[in-house]
């Protein structure tokens, strides 16, 4: 249910829920005594034939019985029209909206306006409230009548540059928007105007191609300028908000000309020079580009989602475990899930070799790159099936992760989920084994510290196996808490990991190991979690958790003999995520590890998701 909010220009709002159906009518009999509420027009070919360029007409009210009935399937009875157009319409700094009004259509409300600063006017805004079919359900969405409110902002258009207008709407309609229950927020604009602040709101480029030409012109510009900048720095950019947060320790200078317009070259117009990050030089200066958004109003926090086919032309031996179809599931049942529209899903890279080699030493890289083009059918163990893509791919698996640190620390997104392969917490600096033959997690622990400057990892590593080469490769670091949970190493691969490897040198102390007995189930186990784990991280306070997601210790799994259900996941996921907003901003980097049954490894995955995403839902076990 919504909460009471302040409302500066009306005074307190409550939403009340269940409205009575007399408030809902008296609301909208006040707008229309009011001249602020009609009927639309919004057929295609009317509006073709009427030749205004407008989305819609102004027509005729549609009948009460109507009214109604449009309202409650997008508004339910949340708020009234009367107090609904008070918010929306609310004075943000010293913007007001005038001219404005509500319009019903046929399957929409749609709130126009024109927007004023003082007595200039400044722009005119156009928002379409509908909702439509979960069209990644298919015929389930139809079956089962679910449907996405959605809030779209058809149109806007500001004459007024860094204000700061823009973005203040943009985060106070988040707000009104999540409050009353919409699902996704959508936003189109063509921006002339506040390129920047648009793209640190999360704007991105609304086609592939457009963005391509963005990053083509950046590139243009550094090798104009001469700037000391990367060509792979330039490649890692996914996004506009990426290039919104480019090189910050980069200043470059830009001009101004009296109405507030940036350019990248001094002229007869733009003369007053001024000093910016590079990212944010060149996005002020940009031409106009259309940018959309979709803000997702349906999960508290902001979580990615890393994944390429491309992960799937690793292709072990007919029979292994570490199947393509492990993903391959994974990935459906997150479309059949509803999860697709409320992740930001984001692209690996390739990684540079100056970071892998971070890890994994050049003569090591090379000789897994000569025995994949060689045609060999194992590297270094018989567990290590590899195919011809086995390399890029795994090189794509490290990228990946790179590309998770990138959207977290950059705050595009809070936490996220990086579904790569092949796995990665066995391979140890100069070794594959177990299936693992780059590790993923290493390699995007030491790209935040030399990217980012991040100083304190906490690497949590739950799969069912001890991760033994993260730990010989951060046994000797005091900065990064390695901490695994797995089976005994007297029952199990790789049988290392026992209470007394502790750590060695300056990093002693800073590794933690808790073996467990075969058919160890969910209480002892979390009941060890919360014991040894949890105040381990609260004395160690990090300053980024990375966690090594294995799924295989689920009672289902074939490979080990734990007896754990999804509700282990989802509480362990949990706390790590109340220790992150404690410590490190909520910053959570997950990693894909093992998990070889399809059922319990999707079950698993998506329920770590949503506890992510900070859904709290029941477990799809029958013990959870």
């Amino acid at each position: 249910m919504p909460q009471r909010r302040e409302n500066p220009l009306f005074g307190k709002m409550t939403f009340a829920h269940p409205l009575p159906r007399q408030n809902i009518e008296e609301g909208f009999a006040y707008l229309i005594g009011e001249n602020r509420l009609f009927g639309a027009d919004v057929t295609p070919a009317f509006l073709k034939k009427e030749s205004t360029g407008k989305k819609f007409l102004v027509s005729r009210l549609p009948s009460k019985k109507k009214l109604y009935s449009i309202w409650m399937r997008l508004f339910r009875d949340l708020v009234s029209p009367a107090d609904f157009f008070s918010l929306v319409s609310m004075k943000i700094q010293d913007f007001e909206h005038r001219e404005n009004m509500l319009l019903v259509g046929r399957d929409r409300i749609i709130y126009d306006t024109q927007i004023y600063d003082g007595v200039d006017y400044v722009g005119e805004m156009t928002l379409f409230f509908l909702s439509e079919m979960d069209r990644n359900l298919g015929l389930l969405a139809y079956l089962r009548g679910k449907r996405r409110r959605i809030v779209y902002i058809d149109h806007i258009r500001l004459s007024q540059q860094s204000s700061g207008y823009a973005s203040a709407l943009l985060r106070h309609y988040e707000e009104l928007f999540h409050d009353i229950g919409f699902h996704q927020f959508r936003l189109s604009a063509s921006l002339s105007v506040g390129k920047y602040y648009w793209a640190k709101e999360g704007f991105d480029c609304s086609d592939r191609e457009a963005f391509r030409r963005m990053k083509e012109g950046l590139r243009e510009f550094v090798k104009e300028k001469e700037l000391p900048v990367e060509e792979i720095d330039i490649d890692r950019l996914q996004h506009a908000y990426d290039i919104a947060s480019f090189r910050r320790d980069l200043k470059v200078p830009v001009y101004r000309n009296p109405e507030g317009y940036y350019a990248l070259d001094k002229d007869e117009e733009h003369r007053d020079k001024q000093m910016f990050p590079l990212g944010k030089a060149f996005l002020l200066s940009s031409k106009p580009w259309d940018g959309y958004k979709i803000i997702y109003t349906n999960t508290p926090k902001r979580t990615g989602l890393v994944y390429s086919p491309e992960y799937l032309n690793h292709r072990p031996r007919t029979g292994h475990p570490e199947s393509r179809r492990r993903l391959a599931k994974l990935l459906e049942a997150i479309r059949k899930d509803d999860l697709q529209g409320s992740l930001v899903f984001l692209e690996p890279y390739l990684p540079e070799m100056r970071f892998l080699e971070k890890v994994h030493p050049a003569g090591y890289l090379d000789a897994f790159r000569n025995g994949v083009r060689s045609g060999k059918k194992t590297f270094e163990t018989g567990d290590c099936s590899i195919s011809e893509a086995s390399y890029d791919v795994a090189l794509l698996a490290a990228g990946g992760v790179m590309a998770g640190v990138d959207a977290v620390l950059n705050g595009r997104v809070e936490n996220i989920f990086c579904a790569v392969r092949p796995p990665g917490h066995h391979a140890g600096r100069e070794s594959a084994m177990g299936f693992c033959f780059l590790n993923n997690v290493a390699v995007g622990a030491f790209y935040a510290r030399g990217i980012y400057g991040v100083e304190k990892i906490f690497i949590l590593d739950w799969d069912v196996h001890h991760g033994n080469g993260t730990q010989e490769i951060f046994e000797e670091d005091p900065l990064t808490y390695f901490c695994s949970i797995h089976e005994h190493p007297t029952f199990c691969f790789p049988g290392t990991g026992r209470r007394m490897e502790k750590g060695k040198g300056e990093g002693y102390g800073t590794t933690l190991n808790l073996p467990v007995k075969p058919h160890t189930a969910d209480r002892e186990f979390l009941d060890l979690f919360e014991r040894e784990i949890i105040p381990e991280i609260e004395t160690f306070r990090p300053d980024l958790i990375m966690v090594s997601a294995g799924f295989d210790a689920h009672r289902d799994d074939p490979i080990a003999d734990l007896e754990l259900t999804e509700r282990s996941f989802v509480h362990m996921t949990q706390r790590i995520c109340e220790m992150a907003d404690r410590y490190c901003q909520g910053r959570i980097v997950s990693v894909l590890e093992g998990g070889y049954n399809g059922s319990s490894l999707t079950s698993s995955a998506i329920a770590h998701l949503k506890t992510l995403q900070g859904r709290s839902e029941p477990c799809t076990s029958a013990e959870g």
